[in-house]
């Protein structure tokens, strides 16, 4: 038997080829009328779609570019698995395919970032979690491609991006520590990110608005990395500086991992000592012991959510993206009330 084709779909429904393609691609502009028309001729043929044919007819690739930094075992790492099966799972709920790239030397120097949307392998990039040395990317300000950044922003320019409010979660963080009791509250951020900078400077205003001092709050960069090594690291040149903090308050549950890990090495409890606490809530923070209190960002949400502002930008659509999505404050078993002196 002969395979069915999309002129043969399009002739039993009495439409052009480019109407069903446009169907194919859950374009809007097509009627419902219409769509369930040609909908129920593919099911009833059992249509399989030659995907680079769609592509063709509908000037799409039907593919998404998903980058990531160029971090140690980044594709091992939770926080950037999250936000990529978000994106993932909804990409290929729409019927697009991912892209996968590592922003390394050669990626940048290439300038493949640009190549891949002007060859049209991919209808636009999803950036997750740039730093604030990635400044190429402003080229995709006054350019015509489709572009989003995912978790982090420029502050001053115009580039979409979907991310989480850093600035609530410092709040929220700082009043459930200032709350506690704690008033000597070590901070590890790292500073190579434009959110991270953005928590950790809210956190130290909200802190201070509370009735705390500056000296009150030391804080200690946790690396590029944003790891465990680096929360141990920094909460080792905390103590060393600090020896009466009641409490650590860390950028993410990795450098929080860290951190705890310091404070049972140098002989103190958690929390009776040394209240810690993170952010994200990834998987790993209520297995700890003890359980992580922590900041929870729906990451594998907020891939889902990207995913979605991503293909209305590319539709026309929306016609600009700078959203923020809510955060929640998680209570567990690494903060208490301060110790007394």
């Amino acid at each position: 038997m002969e395979r069915t084709t999309i002129k043969d779909i399009a002739k039993e429904c009495g439409v052009s080829l480019s109407t069903v393609s446009l169907v194919l691609n859950n374009n809007p502009r097509i009627s419902e009328k219409t769509r369930g028309r040609v909908l129920a001729s593919v099911k009833r043929h059992s249509y399989q779609p030659n995907i680079h044919a769609r592509g063709l007819a509908s000037q799409t690739s039907q593919a998404l570019s998903v980058v990531v930094p160029h971090l140690n075992h980044v594709f091992a790492d939770i926080y950037f698995g999250e936000i990529v099966s978000g994106i993932y799972d909804r990409a290929t709920e729409k019927g697009y395919k991912v892209v996968l790239d590592v922003a390394n030397h050669k990626f940048v120097e290439s300038h493949e970032y640009l190549n891949l949307l002007k060859s049209r392998r991919a209808d636009g990039m999803l950036f997750i979690a740039s730093s604030i040395d990635d400044r190429y990317l402003l080229e995709f300000e006054n350019s015509s491609y489709t572009f989003l950044l995912v978790n982090h922003f420029y502050p001053g320019s115009s580039l979409n991006y979907l991310g989480v409010d850093y600035k609530d979660s410092a709040r929220q963080a700082a009043d459930h520590l200032v709350g506690l009791g704690h008033r000597a509250i070590g901070i590890i951020a790292g500073t190579n990110t434009h959110t991270g900078l953005d928590f950790r400077d809210a956190f130290i205003a909200r802190c201070k608005h509370l009735g705390l001092q500056a000296q009150d709050l030391p804080w200690a960069d946790g690396g590029r990395e944003w790891s465990q090594e680096g929360g141990y690291e920094a909460a080792q040149q905390l103590f060393a500086r600090h020896e009466g903090i009641t409490a650590i308050m860390a950028g993410n549950d990795r450098l929080a991992i860290g951190a705890m890990s310091f404070v049972n090495k140098r002989g103190l409890r958690v929390p009776q000592d040394v209240s810690v606490m993170g952010v994200d809530d990834i998987p790993q923070a209520s297995f700890t012991a003890p359980a992580l209190t922590t900041i929870r960002h729906e990451l594998y949400q907020m891939g889902e959510v990207a995913c979605e502002r991503m293909l209305a930008l590319f539709r026309n659509e929306i016609s600009s993206c700078h959203e923020v999505l809510p955060v929640k404050l998680v209570v567990r078993d690494s903060t208490g009330p301060a110790r007394k002196a």
